[in-house]
């Protein structure tokens, strides 16, 4: 049965600790403009991107993760450098388009998100975590054809996989479960390795996922 972990990484220890449920409050503003009166830009929908981008980086620089419990305070340096990665992790919207055809969809290039997930995205997990590395992880909770619906969906980080003949299985550090090791996302498969669908272990709909592109940068706020 393979299986395989990032060496020296465990959400309890090099996740945040506490979850991804932030007060409401603009992410940014621009002069006098809050942009939350055009619907977008509000911290109470989530930073998941950016909590996850953050911990790569921490745990790539050697950087101890804060001991916080608490999210940190709107407009705070710490709070602006969680959503500079947010932002960064959109990737010029690209990242949402990718979410979008996925939520309207189905697979990356329409159809069955199940066997896309396993043909296309499995693979590129495991090569990610086979050397060392984490792995960033769009999750795909909805179908729709809204863009609405996209705040929906989340991001995670897979720190270790394992593969048993029936189901292929990431270990994630998901920021709405702080301090915990045990969360999985699994692919089920049938006896002939074909796809029968997706679960996540906090219970969440998972209809398929998606890795994200990722480069750890200098962690200049947290040192």
């Amino acid at each position: 049965m393979p299986e395989l972990t990032v060496a020296n990484f465990l959400p309890s220890v090099n996740g945040f600790h506490f979850a991804n449920a932030w007060q409401s409050g603009p992410t940014v503003r621009f002069g006098r403009l809050d942009p939350r009166r055009v619907g977008v830009g509000d911290a109470a929908n989530g930073l998941c991107g950016g909590m996850v981008y953050t911990v790569g980086d921490l745990f790539a620089a050697g950087v101890p993760m804060p001991t916080d419990r608490e999210p940190f305070a709107n407009g705070s340096p710490r709070f602006k450098a969680i959503v500079r990665r947010q932002v960064e992790s959109l990737v010029w919207l690209t990242v949402p388009f990718r979410f979008w055809t996925r939520m309207a969809l189905g697979g990356s290039l329409g159809g069955d998100r199940a066997r896309s997930t396993f043909d296309r995205e499995w693979p590129k997990a495991r090569a990610i975590l086979d050397s060392g590395t984490l792995a960033m992880i769009g999750l795909i909770r909805v179908a729709s054809m809204n863009p609405r619906n996209l705040t929906r969906n989340h991001q995670v980080m897979a720190w270790g996989y394992d593969e048993d003949g029936r189901g292929v299985t990431l270990r994630l550090y998901d920021p709405n479960w702080p301090d915990r090791d045990d969360v999985t996302i699994t692919i089920d498969l049938d006896p002939a390795l074909r796809p029968t669908g997706l679960r996540q272990s906090t219970g969440e709909p998972l209809l398929g996922w998606f890795v994200l592109p990722y480069s750890p940068q200098e962690p200049r706020a947290w040192r």
